[in-house]
């Protein structure tokens, strides 16, 4: 009888130390639509997470066992105790966040965009220089010491490629979803949790300093279309980002909201006029579908990876120019959104993580 290659599959659970994001997000619904398919593989399926990792942040599974490995927490542990704990027990590992244990690199490597390789520009301060420098070391070790990476667009796999000169047969393209979107969504009128908004009559948009984010072009936007209110949720964090502005600059018609809920976020997608996403640079881009889900119209960077995935469903502006009649832009056509959303669900990307699973194992 052939010994298999593998004794178990673990699951890097380093995100569940972590704010969610996109990336933190795609771990986590992978993991728990990854745990419905977890019997086909005939190996058992664990989650290892740090001790820091508090049981109300863990995921409800049923097939997949979760496992407190070594001690330690954050890069400290994925890098020593978890990496440990795969050699020993001969597994296959699954790391879906951007990074692997050196000491245990023979897995599965989600790399979900390499925008810290190309787009050094987007580094402004020395911490985040600091940060670079480390997502270069894994990026290039994801690509060249795994035994297959998962990527999140055509263009993010195509980019891989050429830069790390890998062939594109290595990588395998797992779009994102947006069914976590799904849910009631308050019936609460929005000038009942914010005041200066009103139903049909605002832009929305979540945003950062990151560069990449281009908050730039959302405060131009802002000043040429004085006629529109404009809602800005996220963290503006002067200090953190090197930006030659701050919040007394901007543009009297542009609401600062700080953070919101995902409840909130709901209410106000589904009540703006349209929502932004100016990016320069995305991998995929979640925030998008979430409006679309919600119903509302989206207005959206022709950048990078954006055009692939939405297709004509959505009304795209130049990330450099702001000078926008945005009201005039939204009476051009797009096609249903509901044929855009129906392209995309976190079970379709668990189905293509199981099939390359099998192909290892």
């Amino acid at each position: 009888m052939q010994k298999k290659a593998f004794s178990c599959i673990v699951i890097n659970g380093k995100f569940l130390e972590q704010k969610i994001t996109g990336v933190q997000r795609f771990a986590w619904e992978v993991t728990k639509k990854l745990d419905e398919q977890a019997p086909q593989f005939g190996l058992k399926v664990y989650l290892a997470i740090s001790p820091a990792v508090k049981n109300s942040a863990l995921p409800d599974l049923k097939n997949i066992e979760i496992i407190t490995v070594g001690k330690s927490k954050g890069i400290r542990w994925e890098q020593i105790h978890l990496a440990k704990f795969i050699r020993k027990n001969n597994a296959l590992g699954l790391h879906l966040c951007n990074a692997i244990p050196f000491f245990a690199p023979k897995g599965i490597a989600a790399l979900h965009d390499i925008s810290y390789k190309v787009n050094p520009e987007f580094v402004t301060t020395a911490k985040h220089k600091i940060i670079r420098i480390w997502h270069l070391i894994q990026s290039k070790a994801c690509v060249k010491q795994t035994l297959a990476v998962l990527t999140v667009s055509e263009f993010s796999r195509n980019q891989i490629s050429e830069v790390y000169k890998i062939p594109k047969e290595k990588i395998t393209v797992v779009y994102n979803g947006w069914q976590h979107f799904q849910g009631n969504v308050s019936e609460t009128p929005i000038e009942k949790e914010f005041s200066f908004l009103h139903q049909k009559d605002f832009y929305y948009c979540m945003a950062t300093l990151a560069k990449n984010k281009n908050f730039e072009w959302i405060k131009k936007a802002a000043a040429f279309n004085p006629q529109s209110n404009f809602a800005v949720a996220g963290h503006l964090d002067f200090k953190k980002h090197a930006v030659n502005f701050t919040e007394a600059d901007l543009p009297k018609n542009l609401h600062y909201l700080g953070y919101v809920s995902d409840e909130q976020a709901k209410l106000l997608m589904k009540n703006c006029k349209a929502f932004l996403f100016p990016s320069l640079y995305e991998g995929f881009g979640i925030p998008p579908l979430e409006a679309l889900s919600m119903g509302a119209p989206v207005i959206c960077s022709n950048s990078t990876c954006l055009p692939e995935i939405f297709k004509n469903g959505v009304h795209y502006i130049d990330p450099y120019n702001a000078e926008v009649n945005l009201d005039q832009l939204l009476k051009q056509p797009v096609s249903d959104p509901k044929e855009i959303l129906a392209l995309y669900s976190w079970e379709k990307t668990a189905s293509l993580i199981a099939g390359v699973i099998k192909n290892i194992i």
